[in-house]
């Protein structure tokens, strides 16, 4: 048995990027920064910021379109993602390839 499942309390990084394809389909993309404090062996507060690449599909891609035209789903709005890890390479402008891991998301909401 195995389980890819991951859940997400973070902060938008910036305003999402939604597509509309061919064949109906539509994606957004944007990033979720999440935060962890901790106190350091000089008792000094820190705060480590870890930004997380999130994907959306179809429907949810849709909705997450509409709140933006509401102004509701903008760079700064807390959210809970919950998807699954996806391992995908990226190839940069000089046809450099680097490994990318994203968030595929299931489920979305604003709180």
């Amino acid at each position: 048995m195995s389980l890819n499942k991951v859940m997400l309390i973070g902060h938008l990084g910036q305003d999402p990027k939604v597509k509309y394809l061919e064949n109906n389909r539509v994606v957004a993309n944007f990033s979720v920064a999440t935060n962890e404090s901790y106190i350091d062996k000089n008792g000094e507060r820190k705060t480590d910021t870890e930004w997380h690449q999130i994907e959306a599909w179809d429907q949810i891609a849709k909705n997450i379109d509409q709140l933006i035209l509401k102004g509701k789903f903008l760079k700064g709005t807390q959210v809970y993602v919950e998807g699954k890890i996806r391992s995908e390479n990226y190839r940069d402008k000089s046809g450099i390839e680097y490994p990318v891991k994203k968030i595929k998301a299931l489920t979305i909401q604003i709180l």
